[in-house]
């Protein structure tokens, strides 16, 4: 960015057109108000299940296993998962995947207010998120190039992607 164009709302306006030139796309929109949420959801729960492990065994080296639970899924499986998407449906996965984290949520919410929580069941929902995002992770990453129309709107539907990615986080 020049100098000159710091002051100038003009070139910063046409810079910020065409950053969000992909929500041109209807159904780039949906998909980014959807995963806005369900992002925000996701961190909402992975922070839920850390305060709630800590909570109840005050022990840092349990809220550890029980992320590491969460997370090594995904390390493991997403390379896998990533091929085996690429060769189906990818918005039937993304569906699926969606509805398999709304379970995971709702059994944690349940398991919560019924006062059955235990540390075993936490780290199962915990892996299973993980199995969840080993697939969700690629599909969304993959799924974004096949809602862009103008093939010139897919690098503000990238930064788009990635921004929502961090700021849900």
């Amino acid at each position: 960015m020049a100098t000159s164009d710091v002051h100038d709302p003009v070139a910063v306006g046409s810079r910020t057109s065409v950053l969000v030139r992909a929500l041109r796309n209807k159904n780039y929109r949906l998909f980014f108000c959807g995963q806005s949420i369900s992002l925000i959801g996701t961190w909402l729960t992975r922070v839920a299940t850390s305060w709630l492990v800590y909570r109840l065994t005050h022990s840092a080296a349990m809220l550890g296993k029980v992320s590491f639970a969460g997370l090594i899924p995904a390390f493991l499986l997403s390379p896998v998962a990533g091929v085996l998407v690429d060769r189906w449906n990818k918005h039937r996965v993304l569906i699926a995947t969606q509805v398999c984290a709304a379970i995971q949520s709702a059994s944690l919410a349940v398991l919560v207010l019924s006062g059955r929580t235990t540390i075993p069941l936490l780290l199962f929902l915990n892996m299973f998120q993980g199995l969840i995002n080993a697939f969700d992770i690629p599909v969304r990453q993959s799924f974004v190039i096949q809602m862009i129309e103008n093939r010139s709107d897919l690098p503000s539907a990238i930064a788009l992607n990635s921004s929502i990615v961090n700021l849900a986080a």
